[in-house]
């Protein structure tokens, strides 16, 4: 410590006299000797700089830190006797530092303030996600019970926009879905004379599982960022301040109907859906397999019971509320950028897709549970 650093102490005042190489070479030993000066509370520090020999950005860093935690301490701290070609790199780390908002105790160490603050944050976030879809679901089923507070015509524009001008994208990705599906099925099953069972293969996937399953993502990808960016744009331009200095109610005339609007137009899409895979899997069995049209549907009417294609579209408002309230809620949150906006629009999507998995996984284990 002697070798770099000497303290004197007088009247409240701790002076820090430092001298020789404070270069990268000597990091461990400088750090080492400034972690062995403890002042008093209310002490001032002064660094006296005139000493120093040789001084490069590591050490400035080193200094400069130390400088940091001492006011993390409410110790005010100055530098004095630089030279003109010292001080220099102290003003660089401190530029730097500026720059980027450097937060005292930002690497502490210890992990426990980022956990609580972690902990904190999800917790704050997760209240108001329950908070919201709370809030959402009751305006739901008040609507229900009255409708008269619903503004129908924005429904049925909803409906419209989300559902019938979804069906032709929604069809050919389930038609293709199907091609595959069937096809692969087929490779295997042909080896056991089996080609007429990929019916039931491709039917019970499709009405089951993969109908709802992929129009509920392609709303999500469609529907949900829509819903993120319209609602998220009109906080930034500030109409939904304008529409609650008119008396309305933001809730009720943006974010109702869009969930009631998707919560009508997903089963309707999965019906689409399910035509549209299960006429995939007839292409592929009347062109690869040798099944007819006759012997599919056939086949079809004794693979399938009306307790599969149930299973399937119960799924559809559950996950139309999902998207409907995870688009909107993020949307409400955009505030202060564009960049904001595209962000949460990203992650109303990313949020949709796995909510709606995670739901999926839940139905099939619920419904196998109860023998359906």
């Amino acid at each position: 410590m002697d070798n770099f650093v000497t303290l004197h102490k007088r009247n409240g005042l701790l002076e820090i006299s430092l001298r020789g190489n404070w270069v990268f070479t000597n990091v461990a030993v400088l750090q080492e000797a400034l972690d062995e000066i403890v002042p008093e509370p209310g002490t001032e520090v002064h660094f006296a700089c005139g000493g120093i020999d040789d001084f490069d950005l590591a050490g400035a860093w080193v200094l400069f830190e130390k400088s940091l935690d001492f006011e993390d301490i409410e110790i005010k701290t100055e530098f004095k006797g630089f030279k003109a070609s010292h001080f220099k790199f102290l003003q660089h780390i401190i530029d730097i530092a500026a720059q980027k908002e450097y937060v005292p105790g930002y690497f502490d160490p210890k992990p426990n303030h980022w956990v609580q603050d972690g902990v904190r944050k999800v917790g704050s976030n997760t209240i108001d996600a329950v908070d919201s879809v709370g809030y959402i679901a009751r305006s739901v089923l008040d609507g229900i019970k009255r409708p008269s507070r619903l503004v129908i015509g924005e429904i049925i524009r909803q409906v419209f926009a989300t559902g019938t001008q979804a069906i032709p994208i929604v069809m050919v990705v389930c038609f293709l879905m199907g091609v595959v599906l069937a096809f692969q099925s087929a490779r295997q099953l042909e080896q056991f004379g089996a080609n007429i069972f990929m019916v039931d293969l491709v039917a019970n996937s499709i009405f089951r599982e993969l109908g709802v399953l992929l129009a509920a993502i392609m709303v999500a990808g469609r529907s949900g960022s829509a819903f993120a960016a319209a609602l998220g744009t009109m906080k930034l331009t500030e109409e939904i301040d304008a529409l609650r200095v008119l008396g309305l109610n933001p809730n009720e005339v943006l974010i109702i109907p869009r969930v009631i609007g998707l919560m009508i137009a997903l089963p309707l899409l999965t019906v689409f859906a399910n035509i549209a895979g299960l006429l995939g899997g007839a292409f592929i069995g009347a062109v690869v397999l040798d099944i007819n049209w006759f012997a599919f549907t056939e086949r079809l009417a004794g693979a399938v019971q009306v307790s599969d294609v149930m299973v399937g579209l119960s799924k559809a408002p559950v996950f139309a509320f999902l998207i409907a309230v995870t688009g909107t809620l993020r949307g409400m949150q955009v505030s202060g950028s564009a960049e904001e906006l595209g962000r949460l629009t990203t992650v109303a999507v990313v949020q949709s897709i796995f909510l709606i998995i995670v739901a999926d996984s839940i139905f099939t284990v619920l419904y196998s549970r109860i023998g359906f």
